[in-house]
């Protein structure tokens, strides 16, 4: 009986939110405002502006003064100390696992990291655009798809250059087992893709909806919960939901900046292994 309500719980709580993801498409795909540099449909401007985000990231730390610097090595240093006590913070997390959070983080948090719901939610976005012949509603739709895109190609870039272990892989866990590049295909750890994915779609839905100050809440808070959700789910060490955090932060302000016809925002990898993000004023 109990597995049974825990399973129409976990559906009716799914369903709820796809609802909720296709009302808010709908009504939020009639706001946008226009981004007339950027394609409206899959061509090749549309994919050739791929190419232009991934330089203005690569290139971003050669660009960097001594207040980007110093930015950047606030991000470090927090990075360093979130590592330092990444063992401490999991444990915490592990000591305090209920039945109730358990189905807040497999139903709520979960889908928005894995793709779940942002494939709902910008499908929404695009099905819209073609239905009421709306440019803009696309033009979300694709640039929301580009962030997802490239924030999954990243992540999985440094993942692989890293090998970091997850905490479940080791028993007793160990936050400092590291196996370095060309180790096949396990221990990923470093950084959180779900968390990755979630900033990035934050800082771009945010960016978007910048007059809209609860898009940014609610974004930023969804995306909160799904880096803490790492860490309860023994997935992820504290240190790499950091990381992933900046890395999708910095892509999806990138993104975002260049529908917008400009480029403040610069995104590197430290020698250290943080992640350092620059916003030009």
């Amino acid at each position: 009986m109990r597995k049974s309500a825990k399973i129409f719980f976990g559906i009716s709580l799914k369903s709820f939110v796809v609802l909720l993801l296709l009302f808010s498409s709908l009504s939020l795909a009639a706001q946008l405002n226009s981004f007339p540099r950027y394609s409206y449909k899959p061509d090749k401007e549309y994919f050739k502006s791929y190419w232009t985000a991934t330089k203005n990231i690569a290139t971003g730390p050669a660009r960097w003064k001594g207040k980007q610097w110093g930015a950047a090595a606030g991000v470090v240093v927090t990075g360093v100390v979130l590592y330092i006590y990444d063992d401490d913070i999991n444990a915490y997390f592990q000591q305090r696992q209920t039945t109730g959070k358990d189905n807040v983080s497999k139903y709520v948090f979960e889908p928005w990291g894995s793709g779940l719901y942002p494939a709902v939610l910008l499908g929404g976005f695009y099905i819209y655009g073609l239905a009421a012949d709306n440019h803009k509603a696309r033009q979300i739709a694709l640039g929301g798809a580009q962030v997802f895109v490239m924030t999954a190609v990243s992540t999985q870039i440094i993942k692989h250059l890293g090998h970091r272990h997850r905490p479940y892989n080791d028993e007793p866990a160990n936050p400092r087992l590291w196996e370095g590049p060309f180790k096949g295909w396990e221990y990923t750890s470093f950084p959180s893709g779900h968390t990755s994915t979630a900033f990035a779609l934050a800082s771009f839905f945010s960016s978007v909806y910048k007059d809209k100050i609860w898009v940014g809440i609610l974004s930023y808070g969804i995306a909160t919960g799904v880096g803490l959700s790492r860490v309860y789910d023994n997935k992820h060490w504290a240190s790499d939901v950091l990381a992933g955090a900046a890395l999708g932060y910095a892509i999806g302000k990138t993104v975002f900046f260049l529908m917008d016809g400009r480029s403040n925002l610069s995104m590197g990898v430290s020698n250290t292994g943080g992640v350092a993000l620059v916003y030009h004023f």
